[in-house]
């Protein structure tokens, strides 16, 4: 009888165990199931500063109607081209407390969710740094800007003279100085395998003008593209290279053909962002 009662212990000691493991095992494979539709977020998610915020992102925040501002600070005759709609605008150069507060975005928006843009971001940036110096805690800068957004096709976009305070600032003339100009602004690589690895293309960089052009901190549409010159100060009557570089398999892309930007800060005052662009469509 004491045998007995000992196998019987041991079995169900066994069944237990059998039991404990089943369930474990389980209750892992849900977790993970779980946890990765949890952490479902769109391409670049990864790929953006902290400051930043990617352009679906917005978009699904205006699809969901969440409650967040546009703050559009480009300036009115790029507003008036394309801008995103019900968007406010404060072009970044007269960003103070003082016009914040005439746009309606005083003491009462210092914790509000505000979303800025450009048109590659750069200005964005700027915007971001001047308003959190102010106090403003729930920011974010549209990762390459206005461009981006246009490359890939989000929506809520319109056209229009702004109807709100006009902030332009008075243009200037200058009659000599660095001048960037380019052998081309455009490369088409046309077909490419996703898998084929990357390509690359020159663009010849010259300064036609009277003084040193100075390249400032080169930024791309999208994190599949960079771009690299040989040298940032380019002497007058001289050039040097831009190489830009696409990659394929950097994350998922879009259907068909489609273009990535590249922004080139510079002391020309004509031209204090020039852009080269390059098309790909992955096959």
């Amino acid at each position: 009888m004491k045998n007995t009662r000992i196998i019987i212990g041991l079995v169900i000691i066994t069944i237990i165990i059998v039991l404990g493991v089943v369930f474990d095992v389980k209750s892992n494979t849900t977790n993970d199931v779980v946890g990765e539709a949890s952490v479902e977020k769109s391409h670049e998610d990864a790929l953006v500063a902290t400051y930043e915020v990617y352009p679906k992102d917005v978009a699904d925040k205006i699809t969901k109607g969440e409650d967040i501002v546009l703050l559009d600070v480009r300036t009115p005759e790029e507003h008036g081209e394309i801008h995103l709609e019900n968007s406010l605008l404060l072009p970044v150069d007269e960003i103070s407390q003082a016009t914040l507060n005439i746009i309606g975005l005083g003491e009462d928006a210092k914790d509000k969710e505000i979303i800025l843009y450009c048109r590659s971001g750069s200005r964005s940036k700027r915007a971001y740094d001047t308003m959190t110096a102010l106090g403003y805690t729930n920011l974010k800068s549209v990762a390459g800007g206005m461009v981006h957004w246009q490359e890939d096709n989000y929506p809520y976009t319109e056209s229009g003279v702004y109807a709100g305070v006009d902030y332009s600032s008075t243009e200037v003339t200058v009659t000599d100085g660095a001048r960037i100009s380019f052998d081309k602004t455009k490369h088409e690589f046309g077909q490419i395998p996703r898998n084929g690895g990357t390509v690359s293309a020159d663009f010849v960089v010259s300064n036609t003008g009277t003084k040193d052009l100075v390249i400032g901190d080169i930024t791309t549409s999208c994190g599949c593209t960079s771009a690299e010159l040989d040298t940032k100060t380019i002497i007058p009557g001289s050039s040097t290279t831009l190489t830009v570089v696409f990659d394929p398999d950097f994350h998922k892309e879009p259907q068909g053909a489609f273009t990535r930007t590249v922004f080139i800060p510079t002391n020309d005052t004509r031209t204090p962002e020039a852009e080269v662009s390059v098309s790909v469509e992955i096959i």
